[in-house]
């Protein structure tokens, strides 16, 4: 099980949204990849895969484009937080 504080799961949630405005113009097994994410993340005990975290570390670059919005360094530490999970025996 892995733990988010509400700013993590939010900016992972805006994350996954943008991406989910990507994939609207590809297939349909990737949308649904994303929203099986975006399911378990808004879940109060989250399990998901490495591949998923993987995912998510991907998907949280965006938002460093988005430097109005988010604070970089959050996202950094974040993205940071996640592949240490990632990298976990």
């Amino acid at each position: 099980m892995i733990q988010f504080t509400l700013e993590e799961k939010s900016m992972i949630l805006a994350a996954i949204k943008h991406e989910k405005e990507l994939q609207d113009r590809m297939d349909e097994e990737e949308i649904d990849y994303v929203e099986e994410i975006e399911e378990e993340m808004q879940r109060e005990n989250i399990f998901i895969s490495r591949r998923n975290i993987d995912s998510l570390i991907i998907y949280l670059g965006h938002l460093l484009d988005k430097t109005d919005q988010y604070n970089t360094a959050e996202v950094l530490t974040l993205e940071s937080k996640l592949d240490d999970l990632s990298n976990l025996p």
